[in-house]
């Protein structure tokens, strides 16, 4: 279970105001996926859609669905198989480095390794570290600068296109950071 859980208010018109557009009940789960018990500060954990029924009063074929929506729309990646979910922002929220060394220097890199590591395989643990490296087993700490590429193509199995996550601030057709990250990081 996590100790804390950094949610910035600009949330509010971004991934919180996308979930409510779908309806309150999306908005319910996706809160929930973000910030329940399970979750984990990288965004990726197992989750079973029964625990979520139970702990937000929707019904579990109804958050079965609503996942499917929330994976359609962007808001998360979900393995229905392997009951993996991936809530992409929570990572880039919760692992704010400035610079290589700060990574180096953060006990919660190597937790993260761990808890990745645990993970049973799953498509979507093989899409999170094609984003995340440095939560790689034997990943160089302090080798990446955090979210800054795409899916690999091929990386899932799913029917459904699943688009391709890049964090606020770094260019989709480049890895550098914009000068507006400068000052938010």
């Amino acid at each position: 279970m996590r100790k804390d859980h950094y949610s910035p208010p600009k949330k509010w018109t971004r991934e919180f105001r996308q979930a409510l557009k779908l309806s309150h009940q999306h908005f319910v789960v996706y809160a929930y996926l973000e910030g329940g018990p399970e979750s984990h500060s990288t965004g990726l954990y197992f989750v079973v859609p029964a625990t979520i029924a139970a702990m937000t009063a929707v019904d579990e074929d109804e958050v079965r669905r609503i996942m499917q929506d929330l994976e359609r729309v962007g808001l998360i990646h979900w393995d229905e198989d392997a009951d993996i979910v991936w809530v992409p922002c929570v990572c880039d929220e919760q692992f704010r480095w400035h610079t290589p060394e700060k990574s180096r220097r953060d006990y919660r890199t190597d937790e993260a390794r761990r808890h990745v590591a645990d993970l049973p395989d799953s498509h979507v643990v093989r899409l999170f570290l094609g984003v995340w490296p440095v939560f790689a087993q034997g990943a160089v700490e302090g080798a990446t600068q955090g979210a800054t590429q795409g899916a690999v193509e091929g990386a899932t199995t799913s029917p459904i296109p699943i688009p391709s996550y890049t964090p606020p601030g770094v260019r989709a057709d480049s890895s550098v950071r914009t000068d507006a990250m400068e000052g938010t990081r």
